[in-house]
């Protein structure tokens, strides 16, 4: 028998930080599926008087164009996407595919332990006994989450009452030993270190420009054209594009 793959959390937070990027709608029950006005349409019909779906039939158009999850699903395509599974839904979740759980307050766990990224974060509806949401902390007091269909996928606060319970889930290594930290390189004449995390990579020099591709931590540039400005013109796996100069080490 194969072995089951053991998800980094670092991994399992980067795909979660891509569908934040991509903007990701909300539709109650999806996992990963392009919205459009057909699909809208047939939802709608399908789901008509379900009260889960109410949201997600009123709010639905906006998504058109995006991709659509809801805040399970969006868990459960991360896993698939890194060779793991995750079951779609927030209760199950919690009950049956959590190696360690207990409870929150004020965004910090109750039993004294420091809250670890890649920790899902519930919410729990005491009218229903059930564990009616779930969200992904990332470190730095934030959580990103499917919200509902009016928001999509986007951040909140873990200090956030809503947030109730934390979970380490199966298949995610919470405690993978650190190796010894690598001298910082030292960058080439002409080339530079990306700093920044996924830093973009854009067409034009301005926040508000297209974003051609994000590119990791430690990667390296050439600097194309580095003019004495916020911003440079660098190459990057044969694509030409700025970036911000305050996020690069420069040679």
């Amino acid at each position: 028998m194969a072995e089951a793959t053991v998800i980094s959390t670092s991994a399992l937070i980067a795909k979660f930080q891509q569908a934040l990027d991509e903007k990701w709608g909300y539709i109650y029950g999806k996992t990963h599926e392009k919205w459009d006005a057909t699909k809208q349409a047939n939802y709608a019909r399908a789901k008509a008087g379900d009260s889960d779906c109410a949201n997600s039939i009123k709010y639905g158009p906006k998504w058109y164009g995006h991709w659509v999850t809801d805040c399970s699903g969006l868990f459960a395509w991360a896993f698939s996407q890194l060779g793991g599974y995750m079951y779609h839904g927030s209760n199950t979740m919690y009950n049956s595919y959590c190696t360690a759980k207990g409870q929150l307050q004020n965004g910090k766990r109750t039993d004294g332990n420091l809250l670890k990224p890649g920790t899902a974060v519930f919410c729990y509806n005491e009218s229903t006994k059930r564990y009616s949401h779930v969200g992904l902390y990332i470190g730095n007091g934030t959580v990103i989450e499917a919200m509902g269909a009016q928001y999509g996928v986007t951040t909140s606060k873990v200090t956030n009452s809503k947030w109730e319970n934390w979970g380490e889930l199966k298949g995610v290594n919470y405690g993978a030993p650190q190796p010894d930290p690598k001298p910082d390189p030292k960058p080439e004449k002409g080339y530079a270190i990306v700093t920044g995390t996924r830093l973009a990579l854009r067409t034009a020099p301005a926040t508000s420009a297209k974003i051609i591709m994000r590119v990791d931590t430690g990667e390296t540039v050439k600097l194309t054209d580095p003019p004495p400005s916020d911003w440079v013109y660098v190459t990057y796996n044969g694509k030409k594009g700025y970036m911000m100069r305050k996020y690069l080490k420069e040679g």
